[in-house]
């Protein structure tokens, strides 16, 4: 008998061990957006990274976080093999196939970049048959998304566009404030080569999560719960105060290129 107890014992340990490393779960991680997420040091680094933690934490859910280059991680999102993947900016596509949590990350503004000294943009039309910068996956508003005529220039990563723009092969960036101001930072050789030229969107990140996860629909529910209780209990705001980055900050030109586009098209 005392050896049956034993074994069952260690059945049940074993089990439970099973299942405790069965709940850990993993989260797709941007890999290469400082300050907001990104493979550093052996590990992910960032605000959003911060946040994201956090909410699960408060939800008592183990999570992984895995870091992946910005496409790879939303496909495999997409296709179900992750759960979740952050940081998006949500467009109707994105809408469509991924499934959105009541709340956001944090917001941020995109703006355009072009060498110091020249004058400031207006409206997007300055910008047909210019050559603009975007990294390969990202979105940037659908009024900039589906304007026409502007020659669009993929990049791989941020600073690749940014030297491109320094040697004259394109005519403009477009690239977040925050990750600009980092990437700047960085590279000290590039600083006081660049100016914010408008703002253009305005957008909130999201955790994304897939359709296609049997985990997903639970752990949207978590993550928003998680949410609520850091942003009451001011961890939240602790979160952003520790990166020394504010949320949704006014951008160079006050209002942004889609706001003034849907100021046009909506008066009479």
């Amino acid at each position: 008998m005392p050896r049956l107890v034993t074994l069952l014992v260690l059945s049940l340990w074993l089990s439970a061990s099973g299942i405790a490393r069965a709940e850990v779960v993993r989260i797709g991680a941007e890999d290469d957006w400082y300050p907001y997420t990104a493979w550093r040091d052996g590990k992910i680094e960032g605000m959003s990274a911060d946040i994201v933690r956090a909410a699960f934490a408060v939800s008592e859910t183990p999570i992984e976080l895995m870091p992946y280059p910005y496409s790879r991680c939303m496909e495999l999102t997409r296709t179900g093999a992750l759960p979740a993947c952050f940081n998006t900016t949500p467009d109707p596509g994105i809408r469509a196939a991924y499934l959105l949590p009541r709340q956001a990350l944090f917001s941020d503004n995109i703006l355009l970049w072009g060498p110091v000294g020249e004058a400031p943009v207006e409206d997007l039309s300055a910008l047909v048959g210019k050559r603009v910068a975007v990294t390969i996956g990202y979105t940037y508003g659908e009024h900039f998304d589906n304007y026409p005529g502007i020659r669009r220039i993929a990049v791989r990563r941020d600073i690749n566009g940014f030297l491109m723009l320094q040697r004259g092969r394109v005519d403009y960036v477009i690239a977040f404030r925050g990750t600009t101001q980092a990437l700047l930072r960085e590279r000290p050789e590039l600083a006081g080569q660049f100016a914010a030229l408008a703002t253009v969107h305005r957008p909130q990140l999201y955790l994304t999560f897939s359709r296609h996860n049997a985990q997903a629909a639970s752990l949207l529910q978590r993550f928003d719960e998680g949410m609520q209780r850091i942003r009451q209990d001011g961890t939240y705001q602790r979160i952003l105060e520790k990166w020394q980055l504010a949320d949704g900050q006014t951008g160079p030109q006050g209002s942004t290129l889609h706001e003034r586009h849907n100021n046009k098209t909506e008066s009479p």
